[in-house]
């Protein structure tokens, strides 16, 4: 079965892979989460998960370019909630 499902996924392309895990990781939140305080720890999960694959995956200028960016990100999400 795992070999089976590696093939479908690796024939599909990178914006099918990306939505198929988006689709799994809420799958999982919808169904293994129970509070709100387990959603943000759950979300601060995977932010370490994605921190830590982009280092293992990515040169040290790729890696620091995409933290960058992905910091500004999420400040710039946060801002309007911050009081």
């Amino acid at each position: 079965m795992l070999i089976y499902l590696n093939k479908t996924l690796t024939m599909q392309s990178a914006t099918d892979k990306l939505q198929e895990y988006l689709n799994e990781l809420m799958n999982f939140s919808d169904t293994a989460v129970t509070s709100q305080e387990e959603q943000i720890l759950l979300a601060g999960a995977m932010m370490g998960v994605a921190k830590m694959l982009y280092h293992n995956n990515l040169t040290e200028q790729e890696y620091d370019k995409i933290m960058n960016h992905n910091g500004r990100d999420l400040l710039n999400l946060l801002k309007p909630t911050i009081h």
